[in-house]
Formats: C-alpha cells, structure tokens, sequence
C-alpha cells in the first residue's frame, strides 16, 4: 500500500503537462500530499520492523519524534518540513503559504525528490 501512494504522485508528475490553469494547480497539491502519505507509510513500515509500535498513536506527530529519538535529527526536521509543505498543499491559499513557494512542476519533482531522499536514510 505505501508504494502506492508514492506511485501515484509520479504518475501526477508524468502527466501533469496534460493539464492547465487551476486544473494543474490542484493535480500538483494531490501529488504533493499523495508524496506525503507514501513517505509516512514507509517511513512507519521501516519503523516497525526496528521495534517501534504506532498503535494509537498520531503517525503524523510520533515519525518525528522516533527518528529524533534514534539520532535522525536532520531526518525529523525534514519530515516536519515536508508535512509543512503538504499542509500548505492540502489546506492553505497561495498566499498564507508557510514553506510551499509556488506550485509548478518543479516543485512537485523536488517535492518526490526529497522524499525519497528521506526514505532511503532510515534503514
């Protein structure tokens, strides 16, 4: 299931030139928090499989705090940036933006980028 999510931000990507005017603006914020739920489902699979237990627990708020916990200090800060910008993404206007700078392509690509920069530090 995480693969999946992650997938389907690619292919948003790979086909986000077939769109224009708002219609691209809301396929790159869905890529964006479709990125975002990728990288927190594996990054809680991984988890997981060195002890960790997310049962009750708000999956959103606990990743920082393990990867914190076991020494990723620059892996938790670029997670609470990362769902900074996919809070940008999913609920804010242009202009009350906190870390998301434009939605364009780029964005997007760096976006998926980052996450799977992030992904492959936790082993």
């Amino acid at each position: 299931m995480s693969r999946g999510f992650l997938k389907i931000a690619e292919d948003i990507l790979k086909n986000v030139d077939d769109y224009s005017g708002n219609h691209r603006e809301f396929y790159i914020r869905t890529g964006i928090s479709r990125a975002y739920y990728g990288l927190i489902w594996q990054l809680k699979e991984r988890l997981e499989k060195q002890g960790y237990n997310f049962k009750g627990k708000n999956i959103h708020h606990f990743i920082p705090k393990v990867l914190a916990d076991i020494g990723k200090f620059k892996e938790a800060k670029k997670f609470e940036e990362l769902k900074t910008i996919r809070n940008d993404a999913d609920y804010r206007y242009k202009s009350e933006f906190k870390k998301l700078k434009t939605v364009d392509k780029r964005t997007l690509k760096t976006y998926i980028k980052n996450i799977h920069l992030l992904i492959s530090r936790i082993g």
